[in-house]
């Protein structure tokens, strides 16, 4: 495509950010992904489209991405990271409290709610399983580190499930964000952390 760049293209001049022409393609083609997801949805989105607008050949997006749901993972799993720290106030109750007020944030979010509806719906589309696989893969090993802290210091008993844990204490706010669409008070974030807790250090 005439006038677009092609991250393959040596690398010049002062001014580039860290990691180089490489960085400056994903950062054009994420932010040309979250632009046309708000605008188009899922289903219109489509890859050349999200290269016209990051002014990047669309090839340089297949190679990175042989498909639209792993872009759109990755886009999902980037914004997660900046979005939904990891959480270290010194006590589970605190941190598992953190998380689940992050996440319930990120949720109410059109880009999170309309991402996963879409994704949801489209299943059986090619990169969709696997990318949602890679996707919770992250998510639980970051997830995780609060609750290995946790065994580490004898709040949980060392034989925890901690991804069973970690379903259990997300699993309503995804319910409330796709199903009811009712958004999780502060209150019933507490509750929820504390009955979590509560069960698996009963074992």
């Amino acid at each position: 495509m005439s006038g677009m760049a092609d991250d393959q293209a040596p690398e010049s001049g002062k001014g580039r950010r860290p990691g180089g022409r490489a960085a400056e393609v994903v950062a054009a083609v994420h932010a040309a992904t979250v632009v046309l997801l708000q605008e188009q949805g899922y289903e219109r989105m489509e890859i050349p489209a999200i290269a016209e607008r990051a002014a990047v050949n669309k090839t340089s997006i297949y190679r990175r991405w042989p498909s639209k749901a792993e872009l759109v993972m990755d886009v999902a799993l980037a914004r997660m990271r900046s979005e939904v720290p990891l959480p270290d106030t010194g006590s589970l109750r605190g941190d598992l409290m953190a998380l689940l007020r992050t996440i319930a944030g990120a949720l109410a979010t059109p880009f999170a709610s309309g991402l996963l509806r879409a994704l949801i719906s489209r299943e059986h589309e090619a990169g969709v399983a696997a990318a949602r696989a890679r996707f919770w893969q992250e998510r639980f090993s970051i997830s995780g580190e609060v609750l290995t802290r946790a065994v580490a210091r004898g709040e949980l008993p060392a034989a925890c499930d901690t991804r069973l844990l970690m379903e259990m204490a997300a699993a309503p706010l995804f319910f409330r964000a796709l199903v009811t669409g009712e958004a999780m008070t502060e209150a019933e974030i507490r509750a929820l952390a504390e009955r979590v807790i509560a069960a698996f250090r009963a074992g």
